[in-house]
């Protein structure tokens, strides 16, 4: 039997009836919890790749940040230390500037379908190159989403963007996303998603950006969060790599099989995405977070604020000016 990577500590393992009968095993970390939408689904996608290949491709999750955290993710998987990760686009912007996309100004407040339009097209063809080349990984395909971020406060009610003002907000990482917060007049802080809770309790910090799933996943009630707003900042995806030796020690039948599961797979898990959302959202209510939406002249206010920025911040974030420029025309912009 060939493994790709030996198995230790506590994994979740889907891929055949009986596991010693896969030929391959490939090995994937993440640091979200087993009742997150993408441990949901990739479970699903686990389960799905096992069947097709007939029990020869076994997929192995490693959850809850039990081998890596996010943020260490991506140089996990160039390295060889791990077989695949899909973190956040913007946590590969330290390697692959263009990854922080998402978050510049110009997708503020836009939907979901605009957003695909330009990912799934020419655009994150590109971003997809860039990312293969820098780290020497495979993108094995489209992103999967978890959806439009949402601020969340213990303390002060939020009704309108101008209310983060002075505020200590937690944000994932990305240049963009930090200067976003600046912008606003908030003070953020870079925290790996693990010791959100802790960090709430003790005060480090009294707002965090993340989504409604998150939240609720991770019962952030409990660390004393009380508010929400819902003003659709920017979309958090998350893009598969894989170790680019692991995926060529396949053989070009699970090769292909992979990749064309994953393709199939991604729209579904949009949509369950956008569905968990409204759930969590309803969840969290029940559980005291009282969650508002800003008027349509407080967001439009925000994004002109945040947009006369732009300029200056792609030039700080080194971002390919080719790039940006077919980004602003896949934008309409």
């Amino acid at each position: 039997m060939h493994k790709l990577m030996a198995a230790t500590g506590v994994a979740f393992m889907l891929g055949s009836s009986v596991s010693m009968a896969a030929d391959y095993t490939l090995s994937v970390t993440l640091d979200t919890s087993p009742q997150h939408v993408r441990n949901v689904w990739l479970k699903d996608f686990a389960k799905a790749v096992g069947e097709k290949s007939d029990g020869r491709l076994e997929i192995e999750i490693f959850e809850a940040g039990s081998k890596y955290k996010d943020s260490e993710a991506a140089a996990a998987v160039a390295q060889g230390a791990i077989d695949i990760a899909i973190p956040q686009y913007q946590l590969i912007s330290r390697f692959v500037p263009e990854a922080d996309f998402e978050q510049l100004p110009m997708f503020y407040g836009m939907g979901r379908e605009e957003i695909y339009a330009i990912v799934d097209g020419e655009v994150g063809k590109d971003l997809n190159g860039r990312i293969e080349d820098k780290l020497r990984v495979k993108v094995l395909g489209r992103p999967i989403d978890l959806g439009f971020g949402t601020v969340f406060s213990t303390d002060v009610e939020l009704k309108e963007p101008s209310d983060l003002a002075g505020l200590k907000v937690r944000v994932p990482g990305g240049p963009a996303t930090v200067e976003r917060y600046e912008i606003m007049g908030s003070v953020p802080v870079q925290i790996s998603w693990p010791d959100v809770p802790q960090a709430l309790q003790t005060g480090t910090i009294s707002s965090l950006w993340t989504t409604q799933e998150s939240l609720a996943s991770s019962k952030l009630w409990d660390a004393g969060v009380k508010y929400g707003m819902e003003d659709r900042q920017a979309i958090v995806q998350y893009v598969p790599l894989i170790n680019q030796r692991s995926f060529d020690k396949l053989p070009e039948d699970l090769q292909n099989l992979l990749s064309a599961t994953w393709d199939e797979m991604v729209d579904g898990e949009r949509d369950f995405a956008a569905q968990r959302q409204q759930d969590a959202r309803a969840l969290n209510a029940e559980n005291g977070i009282v969650t508002s939406d800003p008027s349509p002249e407080a967001l439009a206010a925000m994004r002109q604020k945040l947009v006369a920025a732009q300029p200056a911040l792609v030039e700080e974030l080194g971002m390919n000016p080719e790039f940006v420029a077919k980004l602003t025309a896949a934008a309409g912009q």
